[in-house]
């Protein structure tokens, strides 16, 4: 199977280097109106994508990897280890494009992608911000919803805009089984999520970063956009939310909550129950808030339950990857990202 991806791999290169020599004149186009309702001019054959911004990219590289003309995030060691060969080596971009400023443009200008594409909040700052770097620089741009609940929608959406609708088909299957195998699934779990690196800064309901613990149905402890306070908690104002777990931001915040004494008040953090999620190749958490979550959703729905992974957690994990990451993990390689994740603190 690897050699048939390398031939794929290859012959797609040579049909994009083939278009790529095609007069600008006589390549066809099309319109499509993107999830901010924008009807946008854009090739009708696309080979070279642009991504705005880290959940853009991630996005990209789970549909197009092929197509991505650089990436602004370069892969770590550990990231490398779980990607096929032939995307280890992307082309690096040091800065993408700014609304305001033109100097930012030389690499997007440099690199001639045919669609710039963009993927999270739909609001009026953004869509202003992609209209300003198209217009500057004659770029066609896409912005599309990235709410949780979209992607399989997004997927068929994209898929087409990008002429690969067979391949967001099946992305868009991928996503709508996890989601709805593991919707309600640590429904009346009490859970914490701490988004700051201090942990009390908490992602509440209804804020984005907060939509895996929602559609998992558990109880939001922090509140909501509209209960919750409009500044950091204290300690014990978490302690008296009484989490039954905690989900922290990244290993570095749950070890300051697990080596902390005054943490230590509250139940969830004395008992073992502080996780924080695995992060490679790209984090299974909320940052940067794209389709990543999605194995974020499987883990966070055993962890929030204190249940073992088991072999269906595998399987699911196993297929999640090589549907979005292009790769087929051992189940050593999945048990070391997720070891972390039950690791009392000391």
């Amino acid at each position: 199977m690897r050699h048939r991806r390398r031939d794929g791999a290859r012959a797609l290169l040579i049909a994009v280097a083939t278009y790529a020599l095609c007069p600008a004149s006589t390549q066809a186009q099309s319109r499509f109106t993107d999830d901010a309702k924008r009807n946008v001019t854009v090739p009708a054959h696309v080979s070279r994508v642009f991504a705005a911004g880290a959940p853009a990219e991630v996005l990209l590289y789970t549909l197009v990897p092929e197509m991505l003309v650089g990436r602004n995030h370069m892969p770590t060691a550990a990231a490398l280890e779980l990607m096929p060969p032939a995307l280890r080596s992307p082309t690096p971009i040091k800065k993408l494009p700014d609304r305001d400023d033109p100097r930012y443009d030389d690499e997007l200008l440099a690199l001639k992608p045919d669609v710039y594409i963009d993927y999270g909040t739909i609001d009026d700052d953004y869509v202003a911000a992609i209209e300003a770097i198209s217009s500057r620089t004659k770029t066609p741009a896409l912005i599309f919803d990235g709410r949780l609940t979209a992607i399989p929608t997004m997927y068929r959406r994209l898929g087409a805009a990008l002429g690969v609708p067979d391949r967001g088909e099946k992305l868009a299957a991928e996503a709508q089984r996890v989601l709805d195998k593991y919707r309600s699934s640590a429904a009346s779990v009490r859970v914490y999520l701490a988004c700051s690196r201090d942990s009390l800064m908490p992602c509440v309901q209804g804020h984005p970063f907060g939509e895996a613990a929602d559609l998992l149905g558990a109880v939001n402890t922090a509140g909501t956009t509209a209960t919750a306070p409009k500044r950091p908690f204290t300690v014990q104002e978490v302690r008296l939310s009484k989490p039954d777990a905690i989900v922290a931001a990244s290993q570095l915040s749950a070890d300051i909550m697990r080596n902390d004494p005054e943490w230590h008040e509250v139940d969830a953090v004395a008992t073992g129950r502080v996780y924080f999620p695995p992060d490679q190749p790209f984090s299974w958490g909320p940052r940067p808030p794209s389709v990543n979550r999605l194995l974020g959703l499987i883990w966070m729905a055993y962890v929030l339950r204190a249940r073992p992974f088991d072999d269906a957690f595998f399987a699911d994990v196993t297929s999640a990857f090589e549907t979005f990451y292009h790769f087929t993990p051992s189940k050593e390689q999945i048990g070391k990202l997720v070891a972390d994740a039950r690791r009392p603190g000391g």
